[in-house]
């Protein structure tokens, strides 16, 4: 601490981003420009697992050579499973939270959470922005949905604990995300500022019990949200993320946590499109955080470490303020080498096994009236709606879908059909038209409880042919759907998913 310039120190509170796939002179010049103290990383970011490798070690000797109290740099990534996934490319990927919340065992979050560590661990990375603990109480939420283990706080806590001790074996510092809470809305934080109509009584009971358990059970950081609870008025209407009610009084004092705050990032529309950068950093501060997030744009983040600098020096921030979130960094550092130098990870021969074990036990047969599976119809059609990207939190939605090629592969007969999220009417009759010549259908649906038109596509399936429907988003699909079908939830649409759908309900043994 003594060690540190002042502009050291707000400098250790701002965590970056890079635009390029390497660690060159520009990246290192914009890190030491301000002394910046930690980085994220994401997809645009990635291309192979040697080059990822590459980049973290380049940032760990351009900490270890620039700023020696900083060692190890900060860096992180947003590595939940399933719809949020960065090395889907070269590792066996694992089923998000609401596919792991199907299968009624929160040790399943423990394995998840283990193999997701031991990947991270092999990289080099000591620090990840997750679990997800929001509570997703309105099935309409366009951001959390899948990234959710449920709508049951009780589930949500049990599966999130298990989830930060299976990161903990292998070595990796968990970030509980998003408090108080990104369950209950019905706007994308990366495009608008969401509000949030509970009360703080309402809090209590639902969304903020996660976050009792993830501090108990020692979490190493939380991540909190950009939302507006206007039901509690001692928030001033300000986003939670930048709100002294919801950091200081409820974080901090009443639930006791003293591990380091941060924010999502600030360059999400929530929050770039109704505050003045020079503003952000000073309220973030104010607020109680001890890392803003902020991983885009240089002029924006410059400024924002500027705001907080000139605060400090104009006595609006008083220096022990920032002296407190620089020893909670400090400390989280030392616990990032602790963890690593205890690590216990999965051998890297047993992840592709470990990964099919998740995924087959997360799949759920929701019912089958008709008694459809196994598959044993000669021949299938496949309807497919082609996955849009939803929101930016979604890393997966341009990945081969490659179901087919399992199903082909233990000897089923079928034909893929895709067809828009919301099918067409020229797509509803081309559907009618191929159904005609398979024995049976095969239907995706991807949040057919939004996209009611997949759902005018499921009623023609069900009145046609024997149908079974695999739901691979949001598992309120099926509550929608006809109740003659039958009904699979899976909640992912991952390799290692469409593996274990294709191995378990195929009905053919293949060495």
């Amino acid at each position: 601490m003594k060690a540190l310039s002042l502009e050291e120190k707000v400098g250790l509170m701002c965590v970056v981003g890079m635009p390029t796939k390497q660690v060159n002179e520009e990246v290192k010049e914009t890190l030491a420009s301000i002394h910046y103290g930690g980085l994220g990383l994401f997809p645009h970011n990635i291309e192979n697992e040697i080059q990822l490798k590459k980049i973290i070690a380049d940032l760990n000797h351009w900490a270890q050579t620039n700023h020696q109290a900083q060692e190890p740099f900060v860096i992180a990534i947003d590595e939940e499973g399933g719809s949020l996934a960065n090395f889907t490319e070269f590792y066996p990927d694992v089923p998000g939270n609401r596919a792991i919340g199907l299968a009624n065992d929160p040790e399943l979050a423990y394995a998840s959470g283990r193999l997701i560590g031991s990947q991270l661990h092999e990289l080099g990375f000591m620090l990840d922005w997750a679990p997800v603990l929001d509570v997703n109480s309105n099935p309409l939420n366009p951001v959390i949905g899948i990234r959710s283990f449920g709508e049951d706080p009780k589930q949500v806590a049990a599966y999130g604990v298990s989830f930060i001790r299976g990161m903990r074996e292998s070595g990796i510092v968990s970030t509980a995300k998003h408090f108080p809470g990104h369950g209950d809305v019905d706007a994308d934080s990366h495009v608008e500022l969401p509000t949030c109509d509970l009360t703080l009584e309402q809090l209590y009971e639902q969304a903020l019990q996660p976050f009792f358990a993830a501090i108990e059970a020692g979490v190493g950081a939380i991540m909190t949200a950009h939302i507006v609870f206007p039901n509690i008025p001692e928030s001033l209407e300000l986003p939670a993320s930048l709100s002294p009610f919801f950091i200081t009084h409820l974080l901090r004092e009443k639930l006791g946590f003293e591990g380091v705050i941060c924010t999502d990032d600030i360059e999400m529309q929530a929050i770039k499109n109704n505050f003045d950068p020079a503003e952000i950093g000073v309220l973030a501060v104010l607020a109680g955080n001890d890392q803003i997030i902020m991983c885009h744009t240089r002029d924006f983040q410059e400024k924002v470490c500027l705001g907080i600098l000139t605060a400090v020096q104009s006595g609006v921030i008083s220096e022990e303020r920032i002296d407190q979130s620089v020893k909670r960094i400090l400390k989280l550092q030392n616990t990032m080498k602790q963890y690593r130098a205890e690590a216990n990870v999965i051998p890297r021969s047993l992840w592709e096994s470990h990964a099919a074990q998740i995924a087959e036990a997360s799949i759920v047969v929701q019912r089958d009236p008709s008694q459809l599976l196994p598959l044993n119809y000669p021949k299938y059609i496949l309807i497919v709606p082609e996955l849009e990207q939803l929101t930016q939190a979604d890393t997966t939605f341009d990945k081969q879908f490659k179901l087919e090629t399992y199903l082909k592969d233990r000897g089923i007969q079928l034909e893929t059909m895709y067809t828009s999220m919301n099918p067409t009417e020229a797509e509803h009759l081309e559907v009618e038209r191929k159904i005609k010549q398979a024995d049976a259908i095969l239907q995706v649906t991807r949040n057919a409880h939004v996209f009611k038109n997949q759902l005018s596509i499921a009623r023609l399936c069900a009145n046609s042919k024997p149908h079974v429907c695999l739901v691979l988003r949001n598992p309120y699909d099926a509550d929608e759907l006809p109740e003659e079908s039958s009904v699979v939830l899976i909640c992912s649409s991952g390799d290692e998913s469409m593996k274990a759908f294709a191995r378990k309900f195929s009905g053919v043994a293949v060495s």
